[in-house]
């Protein structure tokens, strides 16, 4: 069940006199479908040892505010609770991951860790796994297929991926089976964080609070993710296809935030996708090409590309046609706070600014249409790069993701080809009002917007 998932971090033995198996919660934050969970329990029950499982919250980390730490939150307590009620320790502790970790392992035989994709959270693990006096462990929870499977190196185009992933996922689409634990683990005496909602913890951060929360459209939570799949795949999946690209109607999953804290995992939404239809229906073939193509594509790019959420970071060509188009006129420049409140000639730009600043997420066409503007009207590429990904990164409850990244970087031409030259865009695709109108009823998703 592990092996294609499991990695050893450094070259040290479990630590056999250890009082338990430390499981460091990152990633992952679930109790169901959790390699590493499933993991750290086999590896209690093999040496007749109890498990920890630990979460860490700081208020230190980037772009720190009120909107994704509720969510984040609200998940992991209710991840906290269903983790309890298999006879498992699950401790909070204000820390930042590295030190809080490396403090708990100083009783631990091992830890395990859930793999991560990106720089920051790719560093942490790196010092833990060389301060750490144990064995470390890692697995990769949050994909379908394991990347390094599908490639060892960077794969430029979505479909030289798919190609590929398309040989080996058969082999990976089996549920991951839930292990009892032998040693009741809920008395050991660790300290934890023990508040009862997600306002107490707010209250002891030193985070931005004048990012509103967004309780009113998403709120954390394996079970309200649950739910949001079964609507998907009752009312939603069967017009998929017809509809994915239609903001002015909804028919996409709204996964993407679960999906980017860990409170669901892709393999379960594939099988029970699965469950009720046919991989070959077109439908459930043009949704499994977001959720796993480009979604692991994306991780790839991220693994492989340390330069995936800067300006430097897409291709050559790309980089190099946008810079010949450097000096072209602007007929609109604007500044990163008249972006921020969405204060644009453009009605439709100005609409998805504002379902990002409400709601923490732009439908994915109207984010391609928001990066593309961007580019159109900033000074110069490389600041219109910074300025979308640090309005992504603050706002959105999946942004500072791979995702995220994989596509703003795809509006500036990773993974897409050359096209026909044009004023300030040199050859990266263009995309205009005009399509908006002719794609979809856009003036009903501005009054769907602002209604909101």
């Amino acid at each position: 069940m592990f092996e294609e998932r499991l990695e050893k971090l450094n070259n040290l033995p479990d630590n056999l006199s250890g009082k338990y198996i430390l499981y460091s919660m990152e990633a992952s934050l679930r109790e169901d479908f959790n390699f590493s969970l499933e993991f750290a329990i086999q590896k209690a029950n093999k040496l007749n040892k109890p498990l920890l499982v630990s979460f860490f919250i700081t208020d230190k980390y980037k772009h720190s505010n009120q909107r994704y730490y509720k969510f984040m939150i609200e998940g992991i307590l209710k991840t906290k609770k269903a983790i309890e009620e298999r006879g498992i320790k699950f401790v909070i502790q204000k820390d930042d991951y590295v030190n809080g970790t490396l403090k708990l392992s100083k009783e631990a035989v091992c830890i395990v860790l859930d793999k991560n994709y990106l720089k920051t959270q790719r560093k942490w693990r790196e010092n833990i796994a060389k301060a750490s006096q144990v064995a470390v462990y890692q697995l990769e929870n949050d994909v379908v297929v394991p990347i390094q499977v599908v490639s060892d190196k960077p794969i430029p185009y979505a479909y030289l991926y798919r190609d590929r992933l398309n040989k080996v996922i058969d082999r990976f689409l089996k549920p991951v089976e839930k292990i009892d634990l032998k040693v009741n683990s809920k008395d050991l005496d660790v300290e934890s964080l023990e508040f009862k909602t997600p306002d107490e913890f707010l209250s002891i951060l030193n985070i931005d609070k004048t990012v509103s929360t967004v309780d009113k459209y998403f709120v954390g939570g394996y079970d309200e993710a649950e739910k949001r799949l079964k609507e998907f795949i009752e009312k939603k999946l069967y017009k998929y296809k017809e509809f994915r690209s239609d903001p002015s109607k909804d028919y996409t999953s709204n996964l993407s935030p679960y999906l980017h804290f860990g409170q669901i995992s892709p393999l379960k939404i594939v099988l029970e996708v699965l469950k009720h239809y046919d991989k070959n229906d077109e439908n459930v073939v043009s949704f499994f090409n977001e959720l796993i193509v480009w979604r692991e594509l994306s991780r790839n790019f991220c693994w492989y590309n340390p330069l995936y959420n800067q300006y430097e970071g897409i291709p050559q060509w790309a980089r190099q046609t946008l810079e010949e188009h450097k000096k072209d006129k602007r007929d609109y420049v604007y500044s990163l706070q008249e972006f921020e409140e969405a204060k644009t000639h453009d009605p439709y730009w100005n609409a998805a600014q504002k379902e990002l600043l409400k709601t923490g997420k732009i439908h994915n066409y109207m984010r391609m249409y928001w990066a593309k503007k961007i580019i159109e009207w900033t000074e110069d590429p490389k600041q219109a790069f910074d300025i979308a990904c640090y309005l992504n990164d603050k706002y959105a409850l999946d942004g500072r993701d791979p995702n995220g990244y994989g596509g703003i970087s795809w509006c500036f031409g990773t993974f897409d080809r050359p096209w026909q030259e044009r004023k300030v865009f040199g050859k990266i695709r263009y995309m205009n009002d005009k399509g908006l109108e002719r794609k979809f009823d856009v003036k009903f998703y501005m009054f769907k917007t602002d209604r909101s």
